[in-house]
This record gives C-alpha cells, structure tokens and sequence, in this order.
C-alpha cells in the first residue's frame, strides 16, 4: 500500500518520513510534496492508497487538493493535519471521504493509529469492489450462456434480472456473436483465460465495442457484442485480423468464427448457432485463421465421398508398392473435397479412417509394422475425431504412406531371411531364454547356416545383434524416470540385473543409472 505526505513545512514531512516506521503498519512506499499542486501532481504520478495532508498551504490548500484527487478516485483514503484554527476549513471536509483528521502538534502514535484505520478501510473498500467486480462478472457470463442457449421466451425474464450492467435491452440494437475455439490446449482454463481474454479487451477496445462472455467445455469462448450501428463483412474481417494479430503471441491453436447480424438481445441465440454451425466448416481451414458465417441452402445435396473410392484404390497402390501412385491418389482426394462442397468433416473423419485401416491391414499382409493404427494413449478412432482440421488429418496419413513406403525400402535392403529373423528378435528380445536355435527354427535352417547369413549380411553376429538391440530398447526406457532399472533389466530379456549391468557398460561407457542421470539431465 502507498502513502503521500502532502505539507508545506519541511520539518514536519522529514519528521513523519524518519520517525515512524511504515513498514510495520503495512506501507510499502511514501513519498512527499511540499504544497498542494505539488501534492496533486504527485499523485496522479504515484497512484497513492493513503493521502496524510496539511489542511492551510500556499497555491492549493488541502481541501482543495482533496476535493480534486477524490474526483478522480473515489476509493483514495485522506487524513488531513489541522490546528484549532483550521476548524472552519474541516466543515468543507465533511462531504469529503477523509478517514479522520488528526490535531497539530503531531502525535506521531495517534498519526500511527490514524493510518492503521485508514488502510482498514481501503483494505475493506477493495474487498467489496472485488467481490461486486466478481459478482458483476459471474453474472455476465451466466447472462451471455443464457442468451445463447436458452429459449427466447426465457430471455426477458432473465434481462429483467440483470443488475448495474449497462446492458441494452431493446429490439433495436445490433448484436454478432463470434467464437474462439481452442485446441489441443496446454493450459488448464483458469491460465488460459488468464492470457487469452486481456488480448481479446485490447481489440475490443481499440474497435470501440462492449461485450459479455462466457466459456463452454474449457475451450471454446464465445462473445456476444454491441456498439455498433451496422457491421458488414469488410469490418468483421478487419476485425479477424485484429483478432488473429492479438491472439498471435501466445502461441495456440485456434479458429475464430463471426456469427451473422441479429437486432435485439433476444435474438443472439441465432447469432450464435449461427457461427457453431460455421465452426465446424472451420475444420477444413488451417489453424489459426477466422470464418464469417455464410449462409447456405439447406436444400443442397451432400457430397457422397464414398464415391471417390479411395478405400480401394490406396489398396491397390500399396499392394504394388507404387509410391507415385499413392502419393497421386492422396493429393487428389484432398483436392476433390477442398474447398469442402457440401461435406461434412465426420464424413471426412470417416473416410480417413477407413484409409488408416487400408494402410494397417496392408502392412500386416506384407509383414510390415503397423503404425496406422498406433497412436499414443488413443484408439486410432478416437484419435482421428480428435483431429480438429483436414490439414492435421491429411499430414497423418502422408506419414503413415511413408512409413510404409520406407518399410519396403528397407526390407528390399536386406535379405528376406535376415528381415525374418530381426523381425523375430524385436517380437521376442524380451524373451530371456531367447537363442539362436529358437531362431533358427523359426526361420527353417539350421543353426550354422543363419548365423553365417547373418554375419554376411549385415557384418554382426546375431549374438551382437540381439545384444545390441535390447541395449538400445533399454536405452528408451531409462530416459523414462517411472521404471525402476531392475525393471528395465527383466523387459529386455536379462534376468540378472548385474549382468545387464556390466553389458550396459561395456558397449555405452556408462552404467544404466548414470545414462539415465545424462539424458535426464539434457531433456
């Protein structure tokens, strides 16, 4: 809390600043001025919580300074210094909010007191503010979810409701609705709201605009605005820009989606449907970018995808194994429903889908690992309806096309039998009675025969292959602090965790706890 010394003796104010200890009662800075303009100047500049002021000065008296400060700031708090003599001065004081005045001479105890009082009372001012200003705005988001969900019957008895909001009421001013939908977000709400709503105040202020808000499922924000007499497109896209300049710097992904037109607050609720429906054609839209809502024919018929079928044909190209011809048929589907005519995206999700289950069933014929159906901590359909735009769905699919394209370069490298047997160590490594001739029977020939091929072929023994790759499996796990190394030890095949140990060390150079400690330490 802040405090000015406003007095024209330098006595006084030099005794006040040295002789009492401010901190104790709570005051964080004091500064002085030596009249009643200067008084006035210094707390435009310093913003004080506490003003303690001689009543009788030159240029300015206290009262005067006073009457000017509080119309600036009802809530400032002023102890005014007075002789006998100023009696008739302090009658003028008592419009005015002075905590309490305090006779000269100055008892610095009862000056002490006096302060403790005074910053009671701006604690006790804020805190009311606080909880009206909370109040106020619990009220405005309750007020804008109303207005977009519920029944026109129910507004008016809602409206009639509203405290001090300055919210217009009748059937004539011009409302929109636009909406900021949030994705895969890492902030929780409470630190999202915390940087995403001052950035859209800016904006709004700079336009001139008012508004009410309110949040549905943590990221989606809509807002409900007024201030205008009409709003055309051109103005709703420099808007967006603004928008989208504002929201730029805080490094997330978003839409952005302008509702139409509505008059009167009892028809937000169409401004607001209005632009849910445009945010789903956000979906095939890059992040990051805003929509205007437009209107379109019910009437119009659907594009049925399963005509492109492309199921079939992406079967077809990888069965071949014809690279060209799969990466043709890729850019043509996203050609043929970008811009989207009549498509919805869960038919786009759809169709995807089935691709992602073409690209996996053709691995597992070709005895490919497949990753199309491999997404972290999802089933692969709930992770493609967590996609929220064509341009992630699309970029998901190329890397799953070239992960098989690149499986098939790589097998073409090897020797059928040597891909045979590592793919049998990657499916058994953690096998610790594993041996060569478990592998051998696997592969039909004999013992000798594959670990003479396999030497050939790829310069090791399967001996060193097999440690190699559970070395390099563990490696993987020890960058994850949640399995214990003894753990690590049994998940890649050795029982003896001293020997994993010393096997570890001899090809790392370091033991497992202390790689663990390195890369922990570099992540």
């Amino acid at each position: 809390m802040k405090l000015l010394i406003v007095d024209d003796e330098k006595l006084t104010r030099d005794g006040l600043m040295h002789n009492i200890d401010w901190k104790a009662l709570g005051i964080d800075a004091v500064v002085q001025a030596d009249d009643g303009i200067h008084g006035y100047e210094a707390a435009l500049a310093f913003q004080p919580d506490i003003i303690l002021s001689d009543v009788r000065m030159p240029r300015m008296n206290g009262i005067e300074m006073a009457e000017k400060l509080q119309h600036i700031n009802p809530a400032l708090s002023i102890i005014f210094m007075s002789g006998y003599s100023d009696k008739e001065y302090l009658k003028a004081a008592i419009k005015l909010k002075a905590v309490s005045y305090v006779e000269k001479p100055i008892d610095l105890e009862e000056i002490s007191e006096t302060v403790l009082e005074a910053k009671a009372a701006v604690e006790a001012d804020r805190k009311a503010a606080s909880s009206k200003a909370l109040s106020l705005a619990r009220f405005r988001s309750a007020l804008a979810s109303r207005l977009a969900y519920a029944p026109k019957a129910d507004h008016a008895v809602f409206l009639s409701e509203e405290p001090d909001l300055d919210f217009p009421k009748d059937e004539d001013t011009l409302f929109f609705t636009f909406l900021i939908q949030f994705h895969h977000n890492t902030y929780n709400q409470e630190a999202l709201t915390a940087i995403m709503e001052p950035a859209v105040a800016n904006v709004l202020h700079m336009l001139r605009l008012l508004e009410i808000h309110s949040t549905r499922q943590g990221l989606l924000y809509f807002y409900h605005v007024w201030g205008f007499s009409d709003y055309t497109e051109n103005q709703k896209k420099n808007f967006g820009n603004l928008l989208a300049q504002a929201l730029s710097a805080l490094s997330l992904r978003y839409h952005i989606v302008f509702g139409k037109n509505v008059r009167g607050a009892l028809h937000i609720h169409d401004s607001y449907n209005s632009a849910v429906i445009e945010l789903q054609n956000s979906f095939f839209y890059p992040d990051n970018t805003y929509r205007i809502y437009e209107h379109r024919d019910s009437s119009d018929t659907f594009f049925d995808v399963s005509t492109l079928n492309a199921d079939s044909r992406l079967s077809e190209a990888l069965l071949r194994k014809d690279k060209n011809q799969a990466k043709l048929l890729l850019n043509e589907l996203f050609q043929k429903i970008m811009p989207p005519v009549n498509v919805l995206p869960n038919q786009v999700k759809d169709l995807y889908y089935k691709l992602f289950i073409t690209t996996g069933e053709t691995c597992e014929m070709l005895h490919l690992q497949n990753t199309a159906g491999s997404e972290p901590g999802s089933s692969l359909w709930g992770y493609i309806s967590e996609c929220e735009s064509i341009y992630e769905l699309h970029r998901l699919l190329e890397e799953k096309t070239e992960d098989f394209f690149s499986q098939i370069r790589n097998r073409s490298e090897n020797n059928s039998t040597v891909y045979l047997i590592k793919e049998f160590i990657a499916a058994h490594y953690q096998d610790e009675t594993l041996s060569i001739k478990d592998i051998s029977e696997h592969v039909f020939l004999s013992s000798s025969y594959i670990c003479t091929l396999f030497k050939n072929e790829t310069g090791q023994t399967l001996n060193q292959y097999l440690t190699d790759f559970r070395i390099d499996k563990a490696k993987n796990l020890l960058t994850d602090p949640r399995y214990k190394i003894t753990d690590i030890s049994a998940r890649v095949g050795y029982s003896d965790g001293n020997y994993f140990g010393k096997t570890f060390k001899k090809l790392v150079g370091m033991s497992p706890s202390e790689y663990r400690e390195q890369e922990l330490n570099f992540s």
